[in-house]
């Protein structure tokens, strides 16, 4: 019985908020239409283009080297690495990732001592060769390591550049 009493005094008392007078509405609605007059655009008309044809079968590939060494130059007679002899295992390391120690001296040659990335030490000289880029030694010394790396160039062919390693401390 409570409950419908509170129900029935829920439903009284909200019917009390409820008005049908909805003149303040429409004066904002009609005061809105009257200050702003909205005029929509029309579409602007599509202009039919005719299909382009592009034919550039006769033209050079943009992808290809300008220069072809095999019809300018003949046979290419610049630097090239020796593909056939063995591979040394400091080859598979990136110069950054190797890491000059120190110096061994015996008999007149010297020793650079290169860590490798897993920790482990190598002993190079002159001849040797390291880094992925056919890095071979040219010079040891206490300061650093000098070698000279072979890299390919935007002709297809390959271009030497000087690299070191410097004695980390």
């Amino acid at each position: 019985m409570k409950k419908i009493l509170l129900i029935a005094a829920s439903i009284f008392v909200l019917s009390g908020c409820v008005s049908n007078d909805m003149s303040d509405l429409k004066a904002f609605v009609d005061k809105t239409k009257a200050t702003y007059k909205g005029k929509v655009k029309p579409i602007p008309e599509f202009k039919h283009q005719p299909p382009y044809a592009y034919a550039a079968n006769d033209i050079r590939d943009p992808f290809k080297p300008v220069v072809d060494i095999e019809v300018t130059g003949g046979s290419y007679k610049g630097p090239r690495p020796d593909e056939n002899r063995p591979r040394e295992p400091l080859e598979e390391f990136s110069l950054d990732s190797l890491k000059m120690v120190g110096t061994l001296a015996q008999d007149n040659s010297e020793w650079a001592l290169i860590k490798d990335p897993d920790g482990l030490l190598h002993r190079v000289a002159v001849g040797h060769y390291l880094g992925r880029n056919y890095g071979r030694v040219v010079a040891v010394n206490e300061e650093k390591l000098a070698l000279v790396e072979l890299v390919p160039d935007i002709n297809g062919g390959w271009t030497e550049r000087n690299a070191s390693i410097a004695l980390s401390e």
